[in-house]
């Protein structure tokens, strides 16, 4: 028997290709309608637009509640200090040398800008105390002998209303030119 001459064997990879092209063109129907059409584009942005906005939405809450919960943290350490002031001098500080001598320190952050802010008021005996706050989300507080309270509005009148004596000394601890004062650092 001759061997098969070497353009057999090759003719032969050669049908079997050939025949594996001709079944897949035979088999495979290329979509006429490949790409998306504008309505399902508009319907992809809409339903992004969608989600962005309720995650905006869900951001400034959130946002909000992290700042006045700062705000509601830094009332209460105040309150601890400010104790601890009267317990070693038997009163709460009466001017703003004895209130950095306290050693108060506030989020500086989460307070509302470009207005007075962070009010200290205290009695002519020195037994009481008020301070009154605005979140940088609009919310108002007072700290009144220990006690925190949410508020309608904070200024130095009303923060000064908290405290049933009559008072004559009141400080802010940022003014309206978004300068601190000393005892809030």
């Amino acid at each position: 028997m001759h061997p098969s001459p070497p353009y057999a064997i090759n003719l032969s990879i050669e049908s079997r290709y050939m025949s594996i092209i001709e079944w897949v063109k035979q088999h495979h129907k290329p979509n006429k309608h490949s790409g998306f059409t504008i309505v399902e584009l508009l319907i992809v942005v809409v339903v992004i637009g969608i989600l962005a906005a309720i995650v905006t939405v869900a951001y400034t809450g959130i946002s909000a509640r992290a700042n006045d919960a700062a705000v509601e943290s830094d009332l209460a350490n105040v309150a601890k200090k400010l104790e601890l002031y009267k317990a070693t001098n038997s009163a709460y500080p009466s001017s703003s040398a004895q209130l950095d001598a306290a050693d108060l320190k506030v989020s500086q952050g989460s307070t509302m800008k470009d207005r007075n802010n962070w009010y200290y008021c205290r009695s002519d005996d020195f037994s009481e105390y008020a301070i009154g706050v605005q979140s940088i989300s609009g919310s108002s507080y007072f700290l009144t002998n220990g006690s925190v309270t949410s508020s309608g509005g904070v200024s130095g009148a009303a923060t000064c209303s908290q405290i049933s004596t009559p008072n004559t000394w009141a400080s802010t601890g940022m003014n309206s030119s978004n300068v601190w004062a000393a005892w809030t650092q």
